[in-house]
């Protein structure tokens, strides 16, 4: 009796995921845009300053949420101490008003970084150990890093984000 109640409900759930497949490809097709959510009521105006805005960035294969003044410790980059790194792969924008989120990415969104350092990260211990056979190996890896420090985050122009 179980299992035929449990049958019952793996087909209504087949059932329920059929009608559910058209819905899902239509908002895939319309998901071009980055969609807005906003945190205020739309009739009042925004406030002056700017609040306190952060972002998500993908760079080098990982995502940071970065704020101004952070410092990212990211994957070695080939650019120079001293110069200014732009980075346009902005995945979300957001305040304390609104926030944006790319698919995939905001459009004219950047986040714009000073390189202070090129060094090299932590050691980090790999050790190796079969028991009972007096076998053991310990090795050390450092990885390359490049320190970035946020200097601005913009979120482009025509941006519901203050």
């Amino acid at each position: 009796m179980l299992a035929a109640a449990r049958h019952a409900a793996v087909r209504a759930a087949g059932q329920r995921c059929a009608v559910a497949a058209p819905r899902a490809a239509a908002w895939r097709a319309s998901s071009a845009a980055a969609t807005k959510v906003l945190h205020r009521d739309p009739e009042t105006p925004a406030p002056a300053s700017s609040g306190d805005r952060f972002a998500v960035v993908r760079l080098g294969g990982t995502q940071y949420k970065i704020t101004k003044d952070d410092v990212i410790v990211a994957e070695k980059l080939d650019v120079q101490v001293g110069s200014d790194l732009i980075i346009d792969e902005v995945l979300l924008v957001g305040s304390d008003l609104a926030t944006v989120v790319g698919r995939p990415t905001v459009q004219n969104a950047t986040v714009t970084c000073a390189v202070e350092e090129q060094t090299r990260d932590a050691k980090v211990v790999v050790f190796k150990k079969r028991r009972r056979q007096n076998s053991r190996r310990r090795n050390g890896h450092r990885r390359h890093v490049t320190l970035l420090r946020v200097t601005d985050i913009d979120a482009g122009v025509g941006s519901d984000v203050i």
